[in-house]
């Protein structure tokens, strides 16, 4: 039977290789290519825009939380819900920038144990009506992280959720955060080297182009510094290795006191 299935794993294999559109309808992100600042502003695409790639990235999650459901929470799902609890504020009222389909609204109802309130925000007119059909009962909006339509320190914590990479303007978003946070914002899940210069990707991701930023994380740091952001804490979260680098990198979540 072995000598069987090895070579249609052979073959499967060898037809990914050789066959991208069906490489890229299978997996969550394929085709990483490192390119200038410049190139990525003019590779630019609406692949988070698209119908296609919000239901895809819908499915994906929806198997995440299920397993949360069952008891059983990703790293990554776990990290979210403890650096909200780290901030110490009791009944905190959330903006999440990046929300894609809502997942993390779900993810810190079941996990975080205390009453909240919670708005959500994503510049992808296909992930935030997924979001609402996820959940109903909840507010959602489509808005730019870099032009929040909401008033100063309007929330005490602006949750950045698995975004901040994807947003070439990733300075002015830092900016605008901080502006509508009234106490502390959390960057989650942010991709980072520690040896190797802040690093611009194009890829595929749920079969859509898209561009990306693996930041150098002492760069981000000062980056945070330099606006008024403290770091409090931090905690490692999901594993991340760009195929196209030696230099490993890792996901980190940060959370940050407002000055």
């Amino acid at each position: 039977m072995n000598r069987i299935l090895t070579p249609c794993r052979t073959f499967a294999r060898s037809t990914l290789r050789r066959v991208p559109w069906l490489r890229r309808q299978l997996f969550a992100s394929v085709d990483y290519a490192i390119v200038t600042p410049e190139q990525a502003r003019k590779l630019q695409t609406a692949g988070w825009k698209r119908p296609l790639t919000a239901f895809r990235q819908d499915r994906a999650y929806s198997r995440l939380l299920q397993q949360m459901l069952e008891g059983a929470p990703r790293i990554d799902l776990q990290v979210a819900v403890e650096a909200v609890r780290a901030t110490g504020i009791d009944r905190p009222t959330i903006l999440e920038v990046g929300c894609g389909g809502g997942y993390y609204r779900q993810v810190f109802a079941q996990m975080f144990g205390r009453p909240f309130k919670y708005v959500g925000v994503d510049y992808s007119q296909a992930m935030v009506a997924a979001a609402r059909r996820r959940c109903p009962q909840t507010r959602f909006e489509v808005a730019n992280a870099c032009q929040l339509p909401f008033a100063d320190g309007a929330f005490d914590i602006v949750f950045n959720g698995v975004c901040l990479m994807h947003i070439l303007d990733f300075e002015r978003a830092i900016v605008e955060g901080l502006r509508v946070a009234r106490s502390h914002c959390i960057y989650h899940s942010v991709p980072t080297f520690t040896d190797r210069a802040t690093t611009y990707l194009s890829k595929y991701a749920y079969g859509g182009p898209v561009v990306e930023i693996v930041f150098n994380r002492t760069e981000l740091l000062a980056l945070f510094a330099k606006h008024g952001l403290e770091l409090i804490s931090s905690w490692p979260s999901i594993d991340y290795s760009v195929p196209v680098t030696p230099e490993r990198s890792t996901c980190e979540t940060f959370l940050l006191c407002v000055r």
